[in-house]
C-alpha cells in the first residue's frame, strides 16, 4: 500500500531535501503535494486528504498548532511533526492535538521514514523524555479545588449587588442601603444571612474584609 504523504515547510532548502527523501521511496511512498504556509497547507490538505502530513512547527513565523486540528478534521490524516524545538511543553501540545510522532529536523532520513511508517500504521513515534511529559500529564494529580473560588462562585447576582453596596457604603445603616436597592429591610438581612453562611463570614465587618480581600463589590 502506498502511503501518500504531504510536506508542509517554509524552509525551501528543507522541503527540498524531504521531497527527495519521499520520492526515492517510491512507490511505497508518494509524494502527493507541498506546502509553505498555513493558509496552503490548510486548503491543499482539504483537497488533498493525504495519509501522512510532514509538518514544521514554524511557518512564517506563525505555530502550526493553530492549524493541526484543521488538518486533521478529515478523520483519515496523520500528522507527523517535524520540529527544531525541544520545548516539552511545545511539543507535548502538539500531541495533544492529534499530532502522532514527532521528529527532530536533526533525526537521520532512516527515523523520519520509520516515523511515516510508524504513524500511519497508527502508531506513536514519540522520543522517551516526551513520552514521560506526557505520562506525566496524565497520571498528575488533579489540582486542588479553591474553597474560597468555591465560595464566591456560590453568590448570585443580587448577594454580588448587595456585596457591592457593603463594600461601597462603608458603614452606611441596613436601612440606607435596602432603600438603595428598592428592598425592605428583612430582604435585605435575608440577603446578608444567606451571604454570611456562603463566605462563612459572622457580620457585616467580616464581609466587608472578606470582599475587600477578595476584590469583591469593587
Amino acid at each position: 500500500m502506498t502511503i501518500r504523504i504531504m510536506l508542509v515547510d517554509d524552509h525551501k532548502t528543507m522541503l527540498w531535501g524531504l521531497e527527495r527523501l519521499i520520492q526515492a521511496e517510491a512507490p511505497a511512498l508518494t509524494l502527493v503535494g507541498s506546502a509553505s504556509t498555513p493558509e496552503e497547507a490548510t486548503a491543499l490538505c482539504a483537497s488533498l486528504k493525504p495519509d501522512v502530513i510532514l509538518l514544521d512547527l514554524d511557518l512564517k513565523g506563525s505555530s502550526s498548532l493553530d492549524i493541526l486540528p484543521a488538518l486533521l478534521s478529515n478523520g483519515g490524516t496523520r500528522a507527523v511533526i517535524l520540529s527544531a524545538n525541544r520545548d516539552q511543553a511545545t511539543l507535548t501540545a502538539a500531541v495533544k492535538l492529534g499530532a502522532r510522532g514527532v521528529v527532530s529536523k536533526e533525526a537521520a532520513t532512516e527515523d523520519v521514514l520509520a516515523a511515516v511508517r510508524k504513524v500511519h500504521g497508527g502508531e506513536l513515534w514519540l522520543d522517551q523524555s516526551l513520552m514521560q511529559a506526557l505520562l506525566g500529564q496524565l497520571v498528575a494529580p488533579a489540582p486542588k479545588a479553591d474553597p474560597e473560588a468555591q465560595r464566591i462562585a456560590a453568590l448570585t447576582a443580587r448577594e454580588r449587588e448587595v456585596i457591592g453596596m457593603i463594600v461601597q457604603g462603608k458603614g452606611a445603616l441596613n436601612k440606607d442601603l435596602a432603600e438603595r436597592a428598592c428592598i425592605s429591610e428583612r430582604t435585605l438581612r435575608n440577603h446578608l444571612t444567606a451571604i454570611y453562611q456562603k463566605l462563612d463570614v459572622a457580620n457585616r465587618l467580616e464581609l466587608y474584609v472578606y470582599a475587600t480581600r477578595h476584590h469583591l463589590g469593587t
